[in-house]
């Protein structure tokens, strides 16, 4: 029951559903901690706005770093005894469990200061790093199917949603009953955010598998520092895959984008639209079941039009939807429009800003499960948790960089920090930057993505074309005997000459156990 390594099984609803539970944990409960960290931190525990970036941005740099390492404990974790028990990517979920119980105690009102945040902060993020990086391969090594590994990507993304509407009401019901400046309400939100963390997690070790040793191409390591170097030689080899660039270059800006959002988000709410947090929880809601709704749509439209133009469309709308999020809290905070104004647009804007946010978070992430098809093309390995982790390092790195830049504008700003209880009255200059910084940092960013958006070659068809002459060299065909048409759409995406493809390259680790295609 446990261990479920290498055991080939039917995909079902209850193992869509388990899979999908993973989502609890990356795409709706850890919501809550990076939208109100810093704001905790620097308005509860007296840290000043510097200090509250330093902390977030820290772990993410951490979860930087661990990411590649992950994917390469991951992918190498069958030559240890308790790979072979526990599985390769499924230990690491179990691992995290624990970890998980210190998220409420981020939001406790401590003397011990910023060492105590930062160390808490830390630990929660390592504990998700080990569970995040093995989420995406469990989905590859499943099954082999295009719509399978779309319909997984997709259910992960819906719980997340789930979570995400639940994670609304529970902020809303905190703050407004507890109160808006009390900082147990945080710590209560926080210790039912981690259950419900802690529940997915275990579903979701409980209802995967993933493959046996004896489907995976071992490789040994000789050495401590041979280990190093193929770590490092792998991740940076990601980058020679052709597919795996065009993802980064049209995702990348959106993500850049939707960490603006994230690190902005609980200040433009109160400093710039003028609302409370339990308002705009409260108020989000409708907004949540859409983004669980509308995943109905996005998931068809992937498995039907393939990529860029659903992508092209999502990071566009979500562009004009930041716009006009924009518009309002400029008009609010100039008094033009009153906050009752405020109040009623907010709901609709973000029901319409959820639908085009499930859209560009969903696609990349679905896209990813296929870039692995065309590595093997290129190397003849299966090295899913490499992949997972370059695009968590990149990720990481962006959320990172945008939180540290965020937090010394909001200090240059004149932001005033403030410890449990007080209360100021900040400068005009907050609300303005705030404003400035999703004008530049969101909408930007967003059309940046749609025009990369075509770039996007690698869909269903071409995907089944690179997967099928894989098994075709792999059975022992010749790779002379290729198709002019299958050679075409191989060095397509794979960005190579393809007599280069089948191990006849230097990219990646070269393994004295795999050899050249003939």
């Amino acid at each position: 029951m446990f261990s479920k390594i290498g055991k080939k099984r039917k995909i079902t609803l209850w193992t869509r559903i388990g899979f999908g539970m993973g989502g609890l944990l990356n795409s709706g409960a850890l919501t809550f901690t990076h939208t109100y960290l810093v704001m905790f931190v620097s308005t509860e525990a007296g840290l000043s706005a510097g200090e509250a970036a330093i902390i977030a941005s820290a772990a993410i740099y951490l979860d930087a770093v661990l990411a590649p390492l992950m994917g390469f404990f991951s992918d190498n974790f069958y030559a240890t005894r308790i790979g072979r028990k526990f599985g390769r990517r499924r230990f690491w979920i179990l691992a995290a469990i624990p970890m998980m119980i210190a998220e409420p105690l981020i939001f406790l009102v401590t003397p011990f200061g910023f060492g105590y945040y930062l160390a808490c902060y830390l630990v929660y993020n390592v504990g998700y790093s080990f569970a995040s990086t093995s989420l995406v391969p469990l989905a590859i090594e499943m099954t082999d199917d295009f719509k399978e590994r779309g319909y997984l990507t997709g259910m992960k993304r819906i719980f997340g949603n789930v979570t995400g509407f639940l994670m609304a009401a529970l902020t809303a019901f905190g703050f407004g009953v507890f109160g808006e400046n009390n900082p147990h309400s945080y710590f209560i939100i926080a210790c039912i955010n981690a259950a419900i963390m802690i529940f997915g997690l275990v579903t979701l070790y409980l209802s995967t598998w993933e493959k046996s040793p004896s489907e995976v191409a071992e490789e040994k390591i000789v050495s401590v520092w041979e280990g190093v170097k193929k770590l490092v030689i792998d991740v940076l080899s990601t980058f020679r895959n052709k597919a795996f660039r065009r993802l980064l270059y049209a995702w990348m800006p959106s993500q850049v984008a939707a960490s603006v959002w994230s690190a902005s988000y609980s200040y433009f709410i109160v400093f710039t639209l003028g609302i409370t947090k339990a308002w705009a929880s409260g108020s989000e809601m409708p907004g949540k079941i859409v983004a669980i709704v509308c995943m109905a749509v996005w998931v068809p439209i992937l498995v039907k039009k393939g990529f860029h133009k659903p992508y092209y469309f999502a990071v566009l709308g979500a562009a004009v939807s930041m716009a006009v999020f924009v518009t309002f809290g400029v008009l609010q905070f100039t008094d033009a429009i009153p906050v009752a104004t405020v109040m009623i647009a907010y709901p609709i804007v973000f029901c319409v800003w959820k639908f085009f946010y499930a859209g560009f978070q969903y696609l990349p992430d679905a896209m990813l499960n296929y870039v692995p098809d065309v590595d093997e093309l290129i190397t003849l390995r299966r090295r899913e948790g490499i992949y997972s982790s370059a695009q968590r390092l990149v990720q990481q790195l962006l959320q990172a960089i945008v939180t540290t830049v965020f937090g010394f504008i909001l200090l240059s700003s004149g932001f005033i920090s403030t410890k449990a209880g007080e209360t100021v009255e900040q400068p005009i200059s907050v609300p303005i930057t705030v404003s400035v910084t999703l004008l530049v940092g969101c909408c930007l960013m967003f059309i940046l993505s749609a025009c990369l958006a075509p770039m996007l070659k690698l869909d269903k068809d071409t995907c089944a074309v690179v997967t099928g002459e894989v098994e075709r060299v792999k059975a022992g065909g010749l790779m002379k005997d290729v198709d002019p048409e299958v050679k075409k759409v191989c060095e397509e995406l794979s960005g190579l000459p393809y007599e280069k493809c089948f191990a006849h390259n230097t990219i990646g680790y070269q393994e004295e156990e795999i050899k050249p295609a003939a």
